[in-house]
Parts: structure tokens; C-alpha cells; sequence
């Protein structure tokens, strides 16, 4: 059993004297960051407050004691498969950033997700607003390889946050297309279920490849951060991602996985004001593609 005394919330309205077990829950344990988790471990008889068994329906306040009775213990192998995939490019006591590889979640219910295993690398802020778990501020698909940030702070996760919000997080991906476009830039304005959203596409070279005759190495700057905002503009212009089997045409080419990589990100740091600027290299399976462009 683990316990813990409430002392803030995770999950808005920050600002309540109380609210119900569903809500008041999340992201107070570490197993437990999202509301469909927290809904589990109630169905579950795991969550108590104040020493007697939680109904969705109870209210907690702050003060309150939570406990959590502890589940089955995740498979030693797969996750520490996971674990070492995980690189750490930059730390401090608000955040950090990692590198995320593909077929990990970022975060949710899973056993192993990105989340958890930052739980187990990162150093534990010693700061009055720290949180129990690292929590990531953005997302990347499970396919998608990438930089993240970490906020280890509820200050720095609230700022972070609005950053995106505000599109201040300069966001470069790269990615290897279908075809080859006739551009070497363009700017894609197409609205993703009824929202605005932007793309910029950068042509870095075109080569042979099998299935689709030509591919194209593309870097890609999002203007804003739509679900598969990506993925889906680019099969919208007749070139999605080689790999992309949600968006992709009716030839496939499988066994690498999704063509798609976060490989930089750019922001003024919410509490200190540094300028960050985040790099990491593409993962290997570009590493052919690279090497017929002459980009190595």
C-alpha cells in the first residue's frame, strides 16, 4: 500500500478545495496519470481515502489521505527493454528532455510508457512544487521517435504548457515521403477536424526506393500541434510518410516502422529564461537514406 496526503491537485481547476476521487486521484500516484486509469484502480477497490475503500462518487480535499494498493507488478523484461531506450539530452530541477523511441507511449495506462520510465531516471526534484512523477508536457505518437519534454515542477509543467499553447516551442521533425513533390518548400494550411492547422515542408533530396520508386527526405515545422496534424498533411498533398499504414495509400512498405522523428526543439525556458535549443541525431532506420543523399 502506498499512501500520500493531498496537497495540491494535478488535473484543473487547480484551484478547488475539493473534488471527486476520479479527478483528485490523477497523477497523486504514479501508476495512476490519467482519469480512465484512476477510474480503474476505483472499479479496481485499489484506491481508499482516509483509510476507507473510494467510490467514484466521494469527495477528497486537500489534506485528505489517499492510499493505493499496489497492483501486479510489471513484467521485469519489457520494461526494462524499455528503459534503455531512454536517452536523457538535458536535466535540470524543473524538466528535462529525453528522447523517446517508437513503439513506446508517451503516456496513459500501458505498463510501460515514457512517463514511467522517467519515473525511474530522472532526478527527483527537491523544489516545493515538485511532482510525484515526471510529467510530459507534449506528446509524440507511439510510432514516432522524438524528443519530449518533462516537467518535474508543477510550475514548470504550468508554463510549458502555455508555451505550446501559445506556439512559442519552435517544433522540427523530419521525415522520409512517398513520392517526389515538385517543390523544395511549401506551406500546407489544411484544417484538421474542423481546426486550423499549418505545416511547413523543406525538400532535402529525393532518391530510389523500393515499393514507391522515389522517396524524399523532408524536415517538417508545425505551426500548431493537431493529432497527426503530420502525418495527415502530408497524405493529404499525395505524399504521406513511408510506414504511415493509417494514412498511407494502397501500396505499404513495412518492417522499419513509421518514417517520422522530433529531432529538435527550440524555447525559452519558462523559469530560469535560457535559450534552449534540444538536438538529437534521426534514429538508424534512416541511416540508408542519409547515406544515398550524402548527408552523413
Amino acid at each position: 500500500m502506498t499512501d500520500i496526503v493531498i496537497t495540491n491537485w494535478f488535473h484543473k481547476p487547480l484551484n478547488m478545495k475539493s473534488k471527486r476521487l476520479q479527478e483528485a486521484a490523477i497523477s497523486q500516484f504514479r501508476e495512476l496519470p490519467s482519469r480512465k486509469a484512476v477510474k480503474k484502480a476505483i472499479k479496481n477497490g485499489r484506491i481508499f481515502i482516509n483509510g476507507e475503500r473510494g467510490e467514484t462518487q466521494n469527495w477528497v480535499k486537500i489534506g485528505d489521505r489517499l492510499s493505493l494498493e499496489e497492483s501486479v507488478i510489471v513484467n521485469s523484461e519489457n520494461y526494462s527493454n524499455n528503459f534503455h531506450k531512454i536517452s536523457v539530452i538535458w536535466e535540470d530541477e524543473y524538466g528535462a528532455c529525453v528522447i523517446k523511441n517508437a513503439g513506446l507511449e508517451t503516456n496513459g495506462i500501458s505498463k510501460v510508457t515514457l512517463e514511467k520510465v522517467c519515473y525511474n531516471i530522472l532526478k527527483y526534484s527537491n523544489l516545493p512544487d515538485s511532482v510525484a512523477t515526471p510529467r510530459t508536457v507534449h506528446r509524440l505518437d507511439k510510432a514516432t521517435h522524438g524528443l519530449v519534454l518533462i516537467a518535474k515542477t508543477l510550475s514548470m509543467a504550468s508554463e510549458l504548457g502555455k508555451s505550446f499553447e501559445k506556439r512559442e516551442v519552435i517544433k522540427s521533425y523530419t521525415a522520409l515521403i512517398e513520392g517526389s513533390p515538385r517543390l523544395s518548400f511549401c506551406e500546407i494550411n489544411i484544417p484538421i477536424n474542423g481546426k486550423f492547422a499549418s505545416s511547413k515542408i523543406e525538400i532535402i533530396g529525393s532518391t530510389k526506393w523500393p515499393v514507391f520508386g522515389t522517396a524524399t527526405l523532408v524536415n517538417i515545422h508545425p505551426k500548431t500541434g493537431r493529432k497527426h496534424q503530420i502525418r495527415k498533411h502530408l497524405a493529404m498533398i499525395g505524399h504521406p510518410i513511408i510506414g504511415d499504414n493509417l494514412y498511407c495509400g494502397a501500396l505499404k512498405y513495412t518492417g522499419q516502422g513509421l518514417f517520422l522523428a522530433c529531432t529538435r526543439l527550440q524555447f525559452t525556458h519558462p523559469i530560469t529564461r535560457e535559450s534552449m535549443d534540444l538536438e538529437t541525431d534521426l534514429p538508424r532506420k534512416f541511416k540508408h537514406i542519409i547515406h544515398k543523399l550524402n548527408l552523413s
